[in-house]
């Protein structure tokens, strides 16, 4: 039965109410493929949007570890590469020492080879003085354990501990790089030659040493360290993608439908308007 007159009848009420949702629906879901996000606002899912904002705080803090741990392998790559460099200057040394031992050698050869020596303990000392990342020297003894941060608690650091590069440090309790120098007890014109390689020999097992602590320090400890950090990154984002991003396809299939209700509705209240509005004209004639 269609009623005449001013107001809206129940069957208006519910297509009216009917098209509301219905354009609702296809606001929402709109909005959803334009941003690609089911998300869009706290209303959205109150409990997804905090579970995004947790996952997200602690992305960044799993972002930033995987930098330190990054950073941590450049300086270690550095300090690897100057203490190999250090580790040749002392073979170097080692040969001139062998070479000019005994009377095998003249006196003005003998000098040759000191200058050599000499001109390889200046190297050592300007690798150890002068090897820096960023403006920190890593060997020059001002930071003999570098401590980094590489995980997302900072209660987790890890230490590494480098040797101080200097002709004055590295040798034994027989002698110091320092007494190979012209006028020192090891100079090659009349040094120990035995305490000379025993000296030199715990010089390069020093500098071995350090290689081999830096080199399992970045193997075992950076980049596991790493490889983990970057897998937690991978996990956390596919959750907040599963919570927060849409699903195109049933989104896509919502929004349809969305348009098609529109319609019906739209369809239905005019033709409700058209019934009204003619039965009046009946009546009037």
């Amino acid at each position: 039965m269609t009623r005449i007159g001013g107001s809206l009848s129940g069957v208006d009420r519910t297509l009216q109410a009917s098209l509301q949702r219905a354009y609702a629906d296809l606001q929402e879901s709109g909005l959803r493929l334009a941003t690609l996000k089911r998300v869009n606002r706290g209303s959205d899912d109150p409990a997804g949007l905090i579970a995004i904002g947790q996952i997200e705080a602690e992305l960044v803090a799993l972002e930033q570890a995987d930098e330190n741990a990054a950073r941590a392998a450049s300086i270690v790559n550095v300090a690897d590469s100057a203490l190999g460099q250090v580790s040749g200057l002392l073979n170097d040394i080692r040969g001139h020492v062998v070479a000019a031992a005994g009377d095998t050698a003249s006196d003005a050869e003998k000098a040759a080879h000191q200058l050599e020596v000499d001109a390889a303990l200046d190297a050592v000392n300007r690798i150890g003085a002068s090897t820096n990342l960023g403006g920190r020297h890593i060997l020059d003894g001002s930071a003999s354990e570098l401590t980094f941060l590489v995980s997302s608690d900072p209660a987790n650091t890890v230490s590494l501990s480098l040797p101080h590069v200097s002709t004055s440090q590295l040798g034994d309790s027989g002698g110091t790089l320092d007494d190979f120098r012209s006028g020192g007890k090891f100079e090659l014109r009349g040094g120990n030659l035995q305490a000379a390689i025993a000296s030199l020999s715990s010089a390069s097992s020093q500098i071995a040493q350090a290689r081999g602590r830096a080199g399992a320090f970045a193997r075992h400890t950076l980049e596991s360290s790493r490889n983990v950090l970057q897998a937690a990154q991978v996990n956390l984002t596919s959750a907040v993608s599963r919570i927060r991003d849409t699903d195109v396809a049933a989104e896509t299939a919502r929004n349809i439908q969305a348009r098609i209700r529109g319609n019906a509705a739209l369809s239905s209240v005019i033709l409700s308007g058209k019934s009204r509005s003619l039965l009046s004209r009946l009546l009037e004639d």
